[in-house]
């Protein structure tokens, strides 16, 4: 059986709705979808409507990925199984999400300066987190560039010429929140980081439940060296596409990127 465990939906920087993600999971055989929008849970609820009016099976996973910083490393952590009403926690992502708005404002100055003239909606009623790959497709829009890569390539990689760091948490911080609602807090994408060796410092310092071994930034080797640092330290193995659904970014359908439900038991069944 086939889950995905890291989505994205138009509540943060994915094309595709709650409900057309969870449309398109039940098409391709998929059986347990987190919806992990970056700091909000505003398209769990959605998808855990359509997926009760499709009755197909499907069950919907509670989740949310927040963005932290370690060092000069962004570190990101999902969160599973959260209790949806857990004050603290909703107020720390409403401010990431409005301090998401006012980088906006100085990544669009920053591009103005440099000849680029776009608009990007800066928050819609549903509180979507608008983050660089709304500046990306905006660019791709307007003509200056023919795919997000090469947006990010030429102007918003970390150290680019418009782009801004993005105000976050601590991982200290986000795993206690995630403990405060109940939830796992998992380190995503471990691969992606720029020292090998941080995972480990991560989880053994700051009190991670799980670490993503499957995930696209992974080749197979990377996969069983994560694998055996979660049998090392007894932590729950996770594992998702990260599906954005963007043309040029893999995957670009769910269910390319394959992760099998006994991979990740561990997770789904927490609750």
């Amino acid at each position: 059986m086939l889950v995905d465990l890291h989505t994205h939906s138009t509540f943060s920087d994915g094309r595709y709705t709650p409900t057309q993600l969870v449309e398109e999971s039940v098409a391709k055989g998929l059986t347990v979808l987190a919806i992990t929008d970056h700091d909000s849970w505003n398209g769990v609820a959605e998808a855990q409507q359509a997926a009760a009016r499709l009755g197909e099976g499907i069950r919907i996973i509670p989740g949310v990925e927040l963005g932290t910083q370690y060092a000069e490393d962004s570190v990101h952590v999902l969160a599973y199984h959260v209790r949806m009403d857990y004050a603290p926690l909703l107020a720390k992502m409403k401010e990431m999400r409005h301090a998401r708005e006012f980088r906006l404002l100085k990544m669009l100055e920053k591009l103005h300066n440099l000849g680029y003239d776009i608009e990007v909606e800066a928050c819609d009623p549903k509180n979507r987190a608008v983050g660089r790959p709304h500046v990306a497709k905006a660019l791709v829009a307007k003509g200056y560039f023919i795919t997000v890569q090469e947006v990010f390539d030429a102007l918003l990689r970390r150290g680019g010429p418009a782009y801004v760091p993005q105000p976050k948490l601590s991982p200290e911080e986000a795993v206690e929140l995630i403990h405060g609602a109940g939830g796992i807090a998992v380190l995503a994408h471990p691969s992606e980081l720029s020292d090998n060796t941080l995972p480990e410092k991560l989880i053994t310092s700051f009190g991670f439940d799980g670490i993503e071994v499957y995930h696209p930034s992974a080749d197979a080797a990377e996969q069983r060296k994560w694998l055996a640092l979660a049998q090392k330290y007894k932590l729950l193995v996770s594992g998702g596409s990260d599906f954005h659904g963007i043309p040029d970014r893999f995957p670009k359908e769910l269910g390319i990127f394959e992760v099998e439900w006994q991979n990740v038991a561990g997770v789904i069944q927490y609750k």
